[in-house]
């Protein structure tokens, strides 16, 4: 089960008094959590080592062997996630939202996003959550892991919706 949650940026209507436009002229940095990856790579090497020793006391060692290293290779793909420690992964500002990933490192223009959404999938619990983005040209949509993200759906959607209101609003109006 996927549930979506998605603002669309471009026909967002939101008042902003001049304290709130004076704070939106500051870029905000989105960063992964450290918590919540070490949290999910203790899940992953816990999980395989349980599944493995259960299959080597059923006296499975080649399928043992094959759960570790799938398990282990998973652990090292989200290891993956450290280099947004430091670096922000998203950067939202009144220009637009800059994703930064491996692939993609350019700024999206506000009124050149068409889709923003981030979605959550389910599997009993919450599994994963992604931010998928789309512009005016195909090419261009992207998604962006948010399940190790410092910030929580509605905030992001929040902050999405405050900086694009505040970039229509610094629109000369002729």
């Amino acid at each position: 089960m996927t549930t979506s949650f998605a603002t669309r940026t471009s026909d967002t209507s939101i008042y902003l008094n001049e304290n709130m436009l004076r704070q939106l002229e500051q870029p905000h940095e989105i960063f992964v959590s450290v918590p919540k990856i070490l949290f999910r790579l203790a899940l992953y090497i816990i999980a395989g080592g349980a599944l493995s020793t259960l299959l080597i006391s059923m006296g499975k060692t080649n399928w043992a062997i094959g759960f570790a290293i799938l398990f282990l290779a998973a652990a090292a793909v989200l290891l993956l996630q450290f280099r947004y420690v430091r670096q922000p992964i998203i950067i939202l500002s009144k220009a637009g939202l800059h994703l930064r990933t491996r692939r993609f490192d350019k700024l999206m223009a506000w009124p050149t996003v068409i889709e923003n959404d981030w979605i959550d999938t389910y599997r009993v619990i919450k599994t994963n959550s992604i931010i998928s983005l789309r512009g005016g040209d195909p090419a261009k949509s992207h998604t962006v892991v948010a399940t190790h993200l410092r910030m929580k759906r509605d905030e992001y959607l929040r902050l999405c919706s405050l900086y694009a209101a505040a970039a229509s609003h610094s629109l000369p109006h002729g």
